[in-house]
């Protein structure tokens, strides 16, 4: 697999390397991080010899397929499979034709987004599909350094209506197809018509910065601190808040996030908080869907509101994927989702109550934090004390 880092070129050069592979490659399969400029690149090369633009839609770094005008046309008109439906012309079934970009359509929302399993894999299933007619798809992966990465996804929101824009217009102009409802920050406002770009609304997750109400620094904050405002946040405004800390190999534990703090009317701050600091890829091993590129454990630790979690959570837990939604239950603390969530996505998720109490999928860690919140409440007190004397 060719390995592009998008750092080291301007956007104008990676859209010449792009088309120039598809000159030679009729079928593209683009992987790689969360920020790594795949859809970007894809949506400037598209010219009249695209035919379709295609992006997986689960909440990680999704692939991307860009297929020739010519083979397009193909996958059109090829029939791979007469599938008998359950209604009869009088004592004879019915049948109806799938054609190869009907099937592909199909491996996409299955494959990736419905059963997750994984990039890999949705290639398999490509890599067959098309091998009847000749044709392999050439797999591509789009990288760059972490930090050029995290500040791509930090202000991947401010561009997104310009980018959705540009899609939508040369959609029009050339005849090419797409599934992307949306890029991380604007949504097409009528899918059925492609037509028209707008904000996510206060209770739709961008899965971006303008998922939270606010983001506090915590440049000097240790992680008892953080604890500490996290507990004030939910006594005095009802919000949650989080941060992300990764724990290395020689003991060490950094905060490696803002402390982020979500909206009254959409809390559910959990994967956002790991898609925009640390980006993640599907790729399934036993229980675990996600996978990072970081060096190390990484552990979320959230606040938990209750009368929040219960007003928010119960409302759309219908309607959630991978959103870590912390409602009140009978395990405590902890929920049946964050410990779902933990597996999903191997780290380690601690939860720390308006009251102090602290859960964790991984119970050592809940005496740790504990006394993390107990040393930084004792330096708040000394403090406090100090400036009253």
């Amino acid at each position: 697999m060719d390995v592009i880092d998008t750092s080291e070129y301007s956007k104008d050069e990676l859209v010449e390397i792009l088309r120039k592979e598809l000159d030679e490659h009729s079928f593209l399969y683009l992987v790689g991080p969360q920020g790594g400029g795949k859809t970007t690149i894809s949506i400037k090369m598209a010219d009249e010899n695209v035919g379709a633009i295609y992006e997986g839609r689960a909440r990680s770094a999704q692939p991307v397929i860009v297929i020739r005008r010519d083979l397009l046309d193909q996958m059109e008109t090829e029939i791979i499979e007469r599938r008998k439906l359950p209604i009869f012309d009088g004592d004879d079934p019915i049948y109806v034709e799938v054609t190869m970009l009907q099937k592909l359509n199909s491996i996409i929302e299955n494959v990736f987004d419905l059963m997750e399993l994984g990039e890999e894999q949705l290639f398999k299933e490509m890599k067959q599909l098309l091998e009847p007619i000749g044709i392999v798809p050439k797999q591509i992966e789009f990288t760059s350094n972490e930090e050029v990465l995290l500040r791509r996804r930090l202000q991947r929101h401010t561009d997104a209506p310009d980018r959705l824009n540009e899609l939508l217009a040369k959609e029009k102009q050339y005849g090419i197809k797409s599934n992307l409802l949306g890029i991380q920050g604007a949504r097409v406002m009528d899918i059925i018509n492609r037509d028209g770009v707008g904000k996510y609304e206060e209770t739709q997750y961008s899965r971006t910065v303008e998922d939270f109400d606010a983001i506090i620094s915590t440049k000097d904050m240790s992680i008892g601190q953080c604890l500490i405002k996290m507990i004030e946040l939910s006594l005095k405004e009802r919000k949650e808040s989080g941060i992300l800390v990764l724990h290395t190999k020689d003991g060490k534990q950094k905060i490696i996030s803002d402390l982020v703090i979500g909206k009254q009317d959409n809390s559910m701050i959990g994967v956002t908080l790991l898609e925009v600091y640390v980006g993640f890829r599907q790729n399934r091993s036993m229980y675990q869907t996600y996978t990072s590129s970081m060096k190390g454990e990484l552990e979320v630790i959230h606040s938990f509101t209750p009368q929040l979690q219960q007003m928010v959570g119960m409302e759309t837990l219908g309607n959630m994927n991978l959103d870590m939604i912390t409602e009140e239950d009978d395990t405590g603390v902890l929920s049946v989702a964050d410990t779902a969530a933990a597996e999903r996505f191997g780290i380690t998720i601690s939860v720390i109550d308006p009251e102090g109490n602290i859960g964790s999928s991984n119970p050592e860690r809940v005496e740790k934090l504990e006394n993390l919140l107990f040393e930084a409440y004792k330096e708040w007190d000394s403090k406090d004390v100090s400036s009253h004397t």
